[in-house]
């Protein structure tokens, strides 16, 4: 997902069992695009390095996370306006961005423009300009059911997907009902 924290907390609110993962090449590309809050350039070109790192992590050797970190936070410390950028926009958040905290998957969206591009041609091939609502209503009558038996075949049976089947299961209900008496 894009790295910004009003479509995160959109995106929670509307899916509350969410995981949200910020991409890391958007990450570091909103941080390239406020290089100017940096006086000494040399310290915005080590604040990338150690961002990169946080985000990526090193192939050649392990990093100590808390030693990177501890080291960004002194270069923020030498320039204020970096600092105010910083705490604002990527502090709050560690969790979303930082490699340290990803169990699992990719640390950038391919994998999500991917299942986009699934959906795009497999499910909505010649489907244009679709109201929200009947978006929805498509997604939860023909997606989830593949998602499901996906589920199904491969023997996932973790508490989380059950919860996200049984709220799938609910939303879809309440909705075709909604349809059904108010159309």
């Amino acid at each position: 997902m894009d790295c910004a924290p009003q479509i995160t907390n959109a995106v929670e609110t509307a899916i509350p069992l969410c995981q949200i993962i910020w991409c890391g090449v958007h990450v570091l590309r909103a941080v390239m695009r406020k290089a100017e809050k940096f006086q000494d350039r040399s310290n915005f070109e080590t604040f990338y390095n150690l961002m990169k790192l946080l985000v990526f992590g090193s192939e050649e050797e392990e990093i100590d996370h808390d030693e990177v970190y501890n080291n960004l936070e002194e270069i923020l410390n030498e320039e204020p306006a970096a600092r105010e950028y910083f705490d604002q926009q990527w502090r709050h958040h560690l969790d979303r961005w930082m490699l340290r905290y990803r169990n699992e998957g990719d640390g950038t969206n391919n994998i999500s423009e991917s299942h986009f591009k699934v959906l795009k041609h497999q499910y909505f091939p010649e489907r244009r300009n679709l109201r929200l609502d009947e978006l929805v209503i498509e997604l939860y009558s023909s997606v989830v059911p593949s998602f499901l038996i996906k589920l199904q075949i491969k023997g996932l049976d973790s508490e989380r997907s059950v919860k996200v089947i049984k709220k799938v299961t609910r939303d879809f209900e309440e909705m075709t009902q909604f349809k059904d008496g108010h159309s």
